[in-house]
């Protein structure tokens, strides 16, 4: 038996920091951060009993730094390693390095990880095993040498030595195959450090089911069943659930049999996770093994009981696990949702603004959130705001408790996909389970319409209530000035606001700060306004009531929150609200605008035009990394490159002029 652990150096960041620190406060074990110089002051930080710079940089020179890890760890005196998930979880080599440095790896052997780190690997791995698998090729940009042409297609390509969905792309011919290899590898170096790339068949209406496994160092292996992690977008998880609904009893054993048999044949120790496709004729075909914790584990834990990470620990400590197979049963259903900084109607292109007003969900809702004051993140970190994770005896009850849950939670600043979530669980596919791993990109311009209608629908006489509150009204309760108090209240006053870009003449009187009458175009209504909490209101319009969350914009006016809908108010009438572009939107151009404005913060990866170039609308000019994502700035007009203002590795903000425009 390992001496028993009593401090152990996180070598992440965000919200599965701060859950390994609770798990390991729970053991009573020392937990040591790590953080780049932006994040100094992180939540993960704070929460950590020490931590250590990498000082600052790109991901390489920080997270991603073997030997930054591996020297903070022996500065303060860590027995251990926890890797997380993603950056350096995988990598066989940062295994090795903490072997060497007599430092324990919370995870699987290096060994493993270099055999399920390589994807075509571990793909005949389990093909020896008679586990069914797509089998695929490596392959590189620009040196197919007719290759092309002799594949089937479509065609899916990975990166081979890391998961998490990061850079695949669909092949659907032999004349995409050279451009989606270069983007595929290019990602794939950027996240992972290796650009090696592979191809297989690409298979549709499949669903995506996951059997998690725990393995410790007496031999004992145990699966805890499966995750149905079927919707996604851009080939990344956002809605996670367990078990797996309407999954045939027989294909269930099968898949968690496969599972078992890769544990046993590899020696597992720690927590893994064993992907698989599964068809709707029950055919299935193993994808690939995680040999590291997994974002969605909270689903598992809540359906089986069974805390993952302080299982990890324990394995880590040389401990058995605490409990064996005929111990561990399904009891319920859990759904986790990932939030996101991203924008749905721009092909969820991440969204940088950072968040200046945010409300989480409670009522026994579980939460995995670094959320904390501005909680402004760099390019490089991932765009996660927070999971949120629903519990209930049945699919249907933590559904809905799902959706209560999201009615609750508001956050202002950045564009986020809430709103789509919302609509999303509601879909009849979705309620029916009757989905697959395309389902959302071949739905999505059906869902954004129907949001767009239902932004429509809600009440503008509410917010301008909700306005006339906070703007006008309001001050007059807290007002000192006895005259302000008693006359202003007698006469009726016209004011203009305008929501988004509409502009309105509103009549108000009012007898107090609270009830008043609002005039909007040629209709009169009755209103009361009461504060219920900090930052939320609840306005009753002719006696029905309409919960609204507001903040105060960055540059004028506010935002206010309807069903979840963000409105931009303001007023020429206000003293304090001025007109002025709001901070942290994301600018489109125009057809007639000659000058090319990126959309967010970032890195621009590549420049795919020259000076002098004509160019036809829609096309694609460069590409900007950010928060995890490559995100294409396409041309809004046929047009000449009259210049470029910036170069490969430039950082570029919100708004700033990226190419110069002419006409042809």
């Amino acid at each position: 038996m390992m001496e028993r652990l009593e401090k152990i150096l996180i070598a992440n960041r965000g919200e599965i920091a701060l859950r390994i620190i609770r798990a390991a406060r729970s053991m009573h074990i020392s937990t040591v951060a790590v953080y780049s110089e932006e994040e100094a002051g992180a939540l993960h930080v704070r929460q950590a009993d020490e931590s250590v710079s990498l000082g600052e940089g790109s991901l390489n020179d920080t997270y991603l730094n073997i030997e930054k890890m591996i020297q903070a760890a022996l500065q303060s005196g860590a027995q251990a390693i926890h890797p997380g998930y993603g950056f350096l979880s995988e990598d066989y080599r940062f295994a090795e390095a903490c072997a060497e440095a007599g430092i324990i790896f919370i995870g699987p052997d290096a060994e493993v990880l270099r055999l399920m780190g390589n994807k075509m690997e571990a793909k005949q791995f389990a093909h020896q095993l008679g586990i069914p698998v797509l089998l695929g090729q490596t392959l590189e940009a620009g040196q197919l040498n007719g290759e092309a042409k002799a594949l089937e297609y479509p065609l899916l390509v990975k990166a081979s030595h890391g998961g998490g969905g990061k850079g695949m792309q669909i092949v659907g011919s032999a004349d995409e195959l050279n451009g989606k290899l270069t983007q595929a590898s290019r990602a794939a170096a950027n996240y992972f450090g290796n650009g090696e790339v592979y191809v297989e068949p690409y298979v549709e209406k499949a669903r995506h089911i996951e059997v998690q496994i725990l393995g410790d160092r007496h031999g004992n292996l145990v699966h805890l069943f499966e995750r149905d992690c079927t919707l996604q977008r851009n080939h990344q998880k956002i809605v996670e659930e367990a078990p797996a609904a309407n999954l045939p009893g027989a294909v269930q054993e099968q898949l968690l049999n496969a599972a078992l048999s890769l544990g046993k044949e590899t020696n597992y120790s720690g927590a893994g996770t064993v992907e698989f496709l599964v068809e709707p004729d029950g055919r299935f075909w193993f994808m690939e093994m995680n040999p590291r914790i997994q974002v969605e584990h909270p689903v598992t834990e809540e359906v089986t009981g069974i805390d993952i990470v302080r299982e990890q620990l324990r394995i880590a400590s040389g401990e058995s696990l605490s409990f064996r197979q005929s111990d561990v049963s399904l009891k319920g259903h859990a759904i986790e949702v990932r939030i996101y900084r991203e924008d749905p109607e721009k092909a969820f292109a991440p969204s940088s603004a950072p968040v200046n007003f945010y409300r989480l969900p409670g009522n026994g809702v579980r939460l995995e959130t670094d959320l904390d004051g501005d909680n402004e993140a760099g390019s490089q970190f991932d765009p996660l705001i927070a999971k949120i994770i629903t519990y209930g005896e049945s699919r249907s009850d933590a559904l809905a408790k799902m959706e209560y849950a999201l009615k609750e939670l508001s956050v202002h600043g950045p564009k986020t996909n809430l709103l789509y979530l919302k609509h999303l669980l509601k879909e009849t596919s979705v309620v029916n389970n009757d989905i697959h791993t395309a389902f959302i990109g071949e739905q999505l311009q059906e869902h954004l319409d129907g949001l767009q209608q239902n932004r429509e629908n809600v009440s503008r006489e509410v917010l301008l209530a909700a306005y006339l509150y906070l703007g006008f009204l309001r001050k007059q309760n807290n007002a000192a000035d006895t005259w302000e108090q008693v006359g202003f209240h007698r006469i009726k006053n016209q004011v203009e606001i305008a929501i988004d870009d509409q502009l309105f003449s509103v009549t108000f009187h009012s007898r107090n700060g609270n009830h008043f009458q609002l005039q909007a175009g040629d209709k009169t209504f009755s209103v009361s306004v009461k504060e219920t909490d900090t930052q939320r209101l609840t306005v009753s319009l002719e006696g029905k009531n309409h919960e609204i969350f507001w903040s105060n914009h960055p540059v004028a006016g506010k935002w206010l929150d309807s069903d979840g809908f963000h409105f931009h108010l303001t007023s020429p009438d206000l003293l304090d609200d001025y007109h002025g572009e709001a901070a942290g939107e994301e600018p489109g151009t125009a057809e007639n605008e000659a000058v090319v404005r990126s959309p967010l913060h970032g890195k621009i990866i590549d420049i795919q035009v020259k000076h002098n170039q004509i160019i036809k609308k829609g096309e694609i000019l460069l590409v900007i990394e950010s928060m995890k994502s490559e995100n294409h700035v396409t041309s809004p007009r046929a047009a000449k490159i009259k210049s470029i203002a910036v170069e490969v590795g430039s950082q570029v903000t919100d708004e700033m002029p990226l190419i110069i425009l002419e006409d042809i």
